[in-house]
């Protein structure tokens, strides 16, 4: 890939969407939105729910992705920087500046984006494969947070054909049970006896084999923050409030009875400076990229601040959360700036070795 000397913000972005997951038709929502963050040529790049690929106008509304046909298939050109589009019986490359992850949960969230990124010579406006695996898996999350010291509620992993009773023990009711590898509420419920937490098991074992069963908070306000570099610098969003009726924010109240809504927050400064210092602490120490959402938990009783979850592909890219820090233009340039820079660090180490072992040499001996 070519690059000017001074970052291009004006060049051909891929918006990767859609895939193989559960939480399908919500990326569709995040790319659809985030097309207008974004300067240059806004290639679309859906992925239907079986992986495959194609190219589809940058006009279509969510509502299109369930009734218009499917035209143009598309491909990943990996060492060539570029997409590969079917048109009759040819294949037409159409570089790639940099591209932009928009896919939620497995299959795009978790690392295979940014593999797929990273072999096709593409700088990406999203995290890294490490990164995102970690913050996919609920449990391996919360293991890497208490590891470097960001506080947690307690909580035990249970896998499927464990004896539940004995996982949990020492945990407090209710419980609150998580498949360990979805997003967006699937899945998730409250359990406030051994019955319902055998209940809450069966469900999220649809989903995954493994399941984080945490304490879960009676009294509590969520809080969601999120973080980004500008200039080399991280930097926190403004703190909201995520509201809903029901016990547990669910799937219902963030996507289709929109009581999930942001309010302005009504907090003490002191706690809104610690879930900004947090937030950019996490960011930094688990070496995130593009825009990630860290959710917390105030426990309204004691005061304290937890780290729920950590999102690396919010929906709609979080900008809510950005709303007077930056415009729409200004957050798409600054999300490829970022993407650009960091690309251009991973460009810079070496990738050659020449060790002689196919030559015989090294203790390997010719026939």
């Amino acid at each position: 890939m070519i690059l000017s000397d001074k970052t291009k913000r004006a060049g051909n972005v891929a918006l990767i969407y859609g895939g193989k997951s559960c939480e399908h038709e919500i990326s569709v929502i995040t790319a659809c939105l985030a097309k207008g963050y974004f300067a240059g040529e806004v290639y679309s790049v859906y992925l239907d729910k079986s992986n495959r690929a194609y190219l589809v106008g940058n006009d279509w509304t969510p509502r299109d992705h369930l009734s218009k046909k499917l035209k143009t298939p598309a491909v990943f050109l990996t060492g060539e920087s570029a997409l590969g589009v079917v048109r009759g019986r040819r294949l037409v490359k159409l570089p790639i500046d940099v591209a932009v992850n928009c896919c939620h949960g497995l299959n795009g969230e978790d690392g295979c984006i940014a593999a797929l990124c990273r072999m096709c010579g593409v700088p990406l406006v999203g995290s890294d494969v490490a990164s995102s695996a970690i913050a996919m898996d609920k449990i391996l999350t919360k293991q890497a947070l208490a590891a470097k010291g960001f506080p947690v509620v307690s909580g035990a992993e249970v896998r499927r054909g464990d004896n539940a009773e004995t996982a949990v023990r020492g945990l407090t009711y209710p419980l609150i049970v998580k498949p360990a590898l979805l997003g967006s509420s699937i899945g998730v419920t409250v359990a406030h006896t051994p019955q319902e937490l055998d209940a809450a098991l069966r469900i999220s074992f649809r989903y995954c084999g493994r399941a984080l069963v945490e304490e879960a908070l009676t009294d509590f306000t969520e809080l969601n923050c999120a973080a980004l570099r500008a200039n080399g610098k991280v930097i926190a969003s403004n703190v909201d409030i995520p509201v809903t009726v029901n016990e547990l924010l669910t799937f219902r109240d963030k996507y289709i009875e929109n009581n999930a809504v942001g309010k302005p927050s009504a907090l003490a400064e002191s706690v809104k400076a610690d879930v900004s210092r947090i937030t950019a602490e996490i960011y930094d120490k688990l070496s995130f990229g593009g825009v990630i959402r860290v959710d917390f938990l105030l426990d309204n009783d004691t005061g304290k601040l937890y780290v729920n979850e950590i999102n690396t592909t919010p929906g709609s890219l979080a900008f809510g959360l950005w709303e007077g820090v930056f415009s729409r233009t200004q957050y798409g340039e600054a999300l490829v700036d970022q993407a650009v820079a960091d690309y251009r660090e991973m460009q810079s180490y070496v990738y050659t070795f020449e060790s002689g072992v196919l030559n015989g040499v090294g203790g390997i001996k010719k026939k």
